[in-house]
């Protein structure tokens, strides 16, 4: 799926925003996230990470340009959670961290008139994220936006990745525009740069088409023959995506899960080499 051919336009009910202001703002975040900020001055919109000192995943999140302040989309379960790391860091910097409990997160296939719209920063096949108060846009059921999102392969944080579990690069964070190799130092760096140069990714996140979803639950395992080659980390019934040895894909065996053929995509965006 590499063009738009999908209509959609969907209230995301498991995003929140948080607003960060102040003068220090961009060093304050510079120093903790794996993109650099200062692209939101020309881009308006970034995706990032902000990692565990051991360089797993534990927040991702977009940072949006307002003005004389920044939006913080994150996922609500973890919203507190990341606020309360922000001020653990803030120290004196002049910046003030604030949830705001008015805007609304929304995505589109299409640009709409709203507070800001910006296309997503990870694939343009997302259509664009959209903020606002209110929406006047006829919705489509989520299920449209998460069938499109799912068979793209782009997780959605913790909701598909495990928090201190995660290595990023095994999910594409580098090719889904989450991490800068030319900026300075952040949380997390050292391990996720040795993990990009040494070559030590075994396994990627796929997406995967599933026939069977009769009580098959996350983290069961996929085998091709005998062999298990990797474990579900998310599905809605009809895709999912699946964290999978490399060497598997090069195999012209089946892909099973819990005894039922599985179709592993490998989506145009991910470079395997």
């Amino acid at each position: 799926m590499n063009k738009m051919n999908v209509n959609f336009f969907s209230i995301l009910p498991n995003r929140v925003i948080i607003e960060v202001s102040g003068s220090d703002r961009c060093s304050f975040l510079q120093g903790l996230v794996t993109q650099d900020v200062s692209l939101i001055e020309k881009e308006l919109i970034i995706y990032t990470l902000l990692l565990s000192p051991q360089g797993k995943f534990q927040y991702d999140f977009f940072i949006i340009s307002a003005e004389d302040l920044w939006l913080i989309d994150v996922d609500e379960s973890r919203a507190d959670s990341l606020m309360q790391r922000l001020h653990l860091f803030k120290l004196h910097a002049n910046v003030s961290i604030v949830k705001n409990t008015d805007m609304r997160v929304a995505v589109s296939s299409e640009i709409i008139s709203t507070t800001y719209c910006f296309e997503d920063p990870r694939l343009k096949t997302l259509g664009y994220r959209c903020y606002g108060k209110t929406f006047e846009n006829k919705q489509t059921p989520v299920e449209v936006y998460e069938n499109l999102r799912l068979s793209q392969g782009v997780p959605d944080g913790a909701k598909d990745m495990i928090v201190d579990k995660s290595i990023p690069l095994e999910w594409g964070m580098d090719e889904l525009r989450a991490i800068s190799w030319d900026k300075g130092c952040y949380m997390g760096q050292e391990l996720t740069a040795r993990s990009r140069y040494v070559g030590q990714i075994r396994k990627r996140a796929f997406p995967i088409e599933l026939q069977n979803t009769n009580g098959l639950e996350i983290g069961a395992k996929l085998y091709i023959g005998e062999q298990e080659v990797g474990e579900l980390r998310t599905h809605n019934k009809k895709f999912g995506i699946a964290l999978l040895k490399v060497e598997a894909l090069t195999q012209e065996n089946l892909v099973t899960i819990a005894n039922s053929p599985v179709k592993v995509r490998h989506p145009s965006w991910m470079k395997l080499n």
